[in-house]
């Protein structure tokens, strides 16, 4: 009988000990923080130039804009990148103007140096496109999917556009059809084309070596200011950030108040400071 009585407190005793310790370490996991996976960038610190900086300008049949940076960060693995209106406020000689007026008036070099000016930053070059260079881009390195948030339904001339929510798989006509909707407020414009730049990005990437036949076209289809020294420079840059083989592109948030009296945008002071830290 004793023995029994024991065998019985035993069983209990360990029972109740194994359950406390199972306790304490689900609860000690469960309030751990967990440290983030960082990249291994090393190969950045061998590059003459391991950032660089450019400048996109869309110009479609009737404006100039939207306008958008991207920055290739081999140091810190990342891809950002902003878009900026054609009503954005840009300071020329102490007076503003809409980035859209100053970039017709001035040669793409000016308004570059401009740009560089308001935002504090260093371009390392332009690339003006089109709805002929988004076709011609995207027919060779591939189309790709993207998720659309909403319908994007409108007519224009002879031409109708519906495109449904939902997983769209994007051609070069489906790109610009988006950026010129007369349905997008200046800052929905600008979100979609940043969004839908950093996915081609993240997607495409490799294919921006100088290997790929994509490279060519994207110069033979664009007007830019970027030489061919300068090419191989760039390259090495993207050839680092490629080689994570992750997404590394993603869009910068736009806030801009906009003036009633003149039209326009004025970009926030947390909008300046986030291109500060992505961009400079």
């Amino acid at each position: 009988m004793k023995f029994r009585i024991f065998i019985l407190a035993f069983s209990v005793g360990f029972v109740f000990c194994f359950t406390a310790a199972v306790l304490f370490v689900f609860s000690f996991s469960g309030t751990k923080t967990e440290e983030p996976e960082t990249e291994d960038f090393s190969e950045a610190v061998f590059l003459e130039q391991p950032k660089a900086v450019f400048l996109l300008v869309y110009e479609s049949e009737k404006s100039f804009g939207p306008f958008t940076l991207i920055g290739f960060d081999a140091e810190k693995g990342r891809i950002p990148v902003f878009t900026f209106s054609g009503k954005a406020a840009i300071d020329y000689g102490g007076n503003y103007i809409s980035a859209e007026d100053l970039f017709s008036s001035v040669s793409p070099g000016i308004f570059a140096g401009t740009v560089e000016k308001n935002f504090g930053i260093e371009l390392s070059g332009y690339f003006i496109w089109n709805r002929e260079s988004a076709e011609k881009i995207v027919s060779k390195a591939g189309t790709f999917d993207y998720v659309l948030p909403e319908n994007i339904k409108y007519s224009e001339g002879n031409k109708t556009v519906n495109l449904s929510s939902g997983v769209q798989n994007m051609t070069g006509k489906k790109i610009c059809d988006i950026f010129v909707s007369p349905e997008f407020s200046e800052g929905e414009r600008c979100d979609a084309v940043s969004r839908i730049t950093a996915a081609f990005i993240n997607r495409r990437l490799r294919r921006l070596l100088p290997e790929s036949s994509l490279y060519s076209v994207i110069f033979n289809y664009t007007e830019t200011d970027v030489s061919a020294f300068d090419k191989e420079k760039y390259s090495k840059i993207i050839e680092v950030l490629s080689s994570s083989g992750k997404s590394l592109s993603g869009h910068i948030t736009n806030d801009t108040e906009k003036d009633l009296s003149t039209g326009l945008l004025y970009f926030s002071d947390p909008t300046l400071a986030r291109i500060s830290e992505y961009f400079k």
